[in-house]
Parts: structure tokens; C-alpha cells; sequence
């Protein structure tokens, strides 16, 4: 990997190995507060075989068309779009809180799904910090034995609500 500036911005982590996320996630500074009032474009990083099938993986979910999330006076949900120019719509609501991360035990923005959310999703941990340029690093687990190590990187990028 070649020197990173930290905190970094949305370009440096796209495109990182999928082990060198946990590394960065670890060196990225604690969130001091839950984002509000913001929608998030979300795009799947790392290597090629994770961006490529994470799409048609969530296709068999909950979260076809999952494409971001919306953080409103309290509220989380994800948005989801049925067609690439079709409107965006809320679905499956998370409860997002601050606390630590079971990776390193710093603060993050731990987004959990509600039980009656459908597998995976019922098992399903966002946890959220803070890139240099307003995007924000998420890294999803299941928490499950044998699935709770396995880390699966995402990038939310702020967009206008229109």
C-alpha cells in the first residue's frame, strides 16, 4: 500500500485492498456525532470480485436496489432505487447510535437492523467514521459466529436531497 494521508478523502479508499480496510477503518478518527439531516450515495469499495458481486447479492435481498442511506431528525433508513432513474425510497429502518467498535474499540456510528429485518439483515452491523471530505467509511459485518470477523467495505458520499 503507498502512504496514506490520513484522514483520507473518498478517492485514496476506494480501491484498497480488502484487508487493508480494517487497517484504515482502525486510523480513521472517531465520530463525534450522528450525522443528520443527510442522504448518502452508497458504492461498494475494495477489490474487484466485492464490488462486482455485492450489487446482485443484494438483489437477493431486503435491499434490492440499495444504493444509500438517509439520516433524518433521528430516523436511519436505507434508500433503495427499482430502476436506475427511478425515484428513491426508503426501506429497512436501522437504529443508529455511537459506540465501540468491536474492531478497536473506539467510537464509530454503529447502524443495527431491526430483528424482524429478514436475513441477512437482522444480523446485519454498519459501523460508520469519518473521511477528510465529508464521505464517511462503513465497513458491514453479520454479526454471526464464523461471519463477525469478516468485514465488507462501503463509501457513503453526501448528495443534496431534491
Amino acid at each position: 500500500m503507498t502512504a496514506m494521508i490520513f484522514p483520507p478523502a473518498a478517492a485514496s479508499v476506494r480501491r484498497l485492498g480488502w484487508w487493508q480496510y480494517l487497517t484504515v477503518f482502525a486510523a480513521l478518527t472517531a465520530p463525534q456525532a450522528i450525522p443528520q439531516q443527510v442522504d448518502f450515495l452508497a458504492e461498494f469499495v475494495g477489490p474487484a470480485w466485492l464490488r462486482w458481486s455485492a450489487g446482485p447479492s443484494l438483489r437477493l435481498t431486503a435491499l434490492a436496489g440499495g444504493c444509500g442511506k438517509r439520516f433524518d431528525r433521528g430516523r436511519t433508513v436505507n434508500l433503495v432505487r427499482a430502476a436506475a432513474s427511478g425515484p428513491l425510497r426508503e426501506s429497512l429502518p436501522m437504529q443508529a447510535a455511537l459506540a465501540p467498535s468491536p474492531l478497536d474499540g473506539r467510537m464509530a456510528v454503529r447502524l443495527q437492523y431491526p430483528h424482524d429485518a429478514g436475513v441477512p439483515w437482522r444480523w446485519a452491523v454498519d459501523e460508520l467514521r469519518p473521511l477528510s471530505d465529508g464521505c464517511w467509511l462503513g465497513m458491514m459485518h453479520v454479526a454471526l459466529p464464523g461471519l463477525r470477523h469478516l468485514r465488507f467495505p462501503f463509501l457513503l458520499t453526501p448528495v443534496q436531497r431534491g
